[in-house]
């Protein structure tokens, strides 16, 4: 990902912006005593997201297993579903010409997912400080203005939960486990079968149905988050509505990851899953988040913060 292309392509449409002359608004505009060029308005803002991955191809083999159908083809998991979170923190926004403006945030802001496939559940929680930047066009409609905006964002992941739960043998007596099974198995002979393989290097054979872990402090989870977001609202008095679409440009999980010392313990010559079952790794998954946010600006403030 070449950031400098797009960090550089960012500064130069803000330089273009902000050495055009100003115009002054047409005659329904919006006019606020403090909203003039060079004015820095702080405000709060919060919000609710729902956030998802954007495949559950591999998710099963990441953790450790894999599912053919009697054909002997690979199926694997199918999808996953939107999990709930929030966003929460400060923001900034600074008129730049007329009615364009950039706004800057600092927010604590959850994403994550969920899967029920194959006899599988996954809880999956991320934490990140995120600082979203972006450029808002207002266009004035009697006393509200409308918005358009597109910018980027990068965040750290702090911390978060991943529980993954096996429901496989749990109503049998005892219960049944996995085999390690690397490929499907079928003897038409003795009508006998397994079409999961299991690599056990992953969680454990003593207790592979169950496992809750740090999300982050799982190998192979990437901590840094950025991408690209867009989003639509309107601004009321001091209030500003907003529904904006966040899409990562990073990976959640590195597919490719080297996990050859969990093998090497075993005396097994592989790196991944993926190896262990011989097959192709598939596209990394990202993630993708909506949200809907309500900012308030302290605009009666004198905090005297200008550019």
């Amino acid at each position: 990902m070449n950031w400098k292309r797009y960090i550089t392509a960012f500064l130069f449409v803000f330089t273009l912006l902000n050495g055009a002359n100003a115009q002054r608004y047409l005659d329904n505009a919006i006019r606020r005593p403090d909203d003039h060029r060079n004015k820095i308005r702080l405000g709060l803002r919060a919000g609710l997201n729902l956030s998802d991955l954007t495949s559950a191809q591999g998710l099963d083999v990441w953790n450790g297993l894999a599912y053919w159908d009697i054909n002997k083809n690979y199926i694997g998991f199918t999808d996953t579903r939107s999990r709930i979170g929030f966003n929460a923190g400060l923001t900034a926004q600074l008129k730049l010409v007329d009615r364009w403006y950039v706004q800057a945030s600092l927010i604590w802001t959850t994403k994550g997912y969920k899967l029920n496939s194959q006899q599988v559940e996954i809880d999956a929680q991320a934490h990140y400080i995120q600082l979203p930047v972006e450029m808002i066009y207002k266009y004035p409609v009697k006393d509200v203005d409308l918005l358009v905006s597109a910018g980027l964002f990068l965040g750290v992941g702090v911390f978060g939960q991943t529980s993954f739960f096996d429901h496989y043998g749990q109503y049998d007596e005892p219960r049944l486990f996995h085999t390690a099974v690397q490929e499907p198995f079928i003897d038409e002979e003795h009508g006998t079968y397994d079409l999961i393989g299991c690599d056990f290097t992953v969680h454990g054979a003593n207790d592979y149905w169950a496992d809750d872990d740090d999300t982050f402090l799982s190998s192979g989870t990437y901590k840094i988050d950025g991408g690209v977001q867009v989003g639509l609202g309107l601004e009321w008095k001091q209030f500003q509505f907003m529904l904006s679409y966040q899409f990562s440009l990073t990976y959640l999980y590195n597919y490719n990851y080297d996990f050859s010392g969990r093998y090497t313990e075993k005396g097994q010559p592989y790196h991944n899953s993926w190896e262990y079952f011989n097959m192709d790794v598939p596209t990394c998954p990202r993630q993708h988040v909506l949200s809907f946010t309500v900012s308030y600006f302290f605009d009666k403030w004198k905090h005297g913060l200008k550019l």
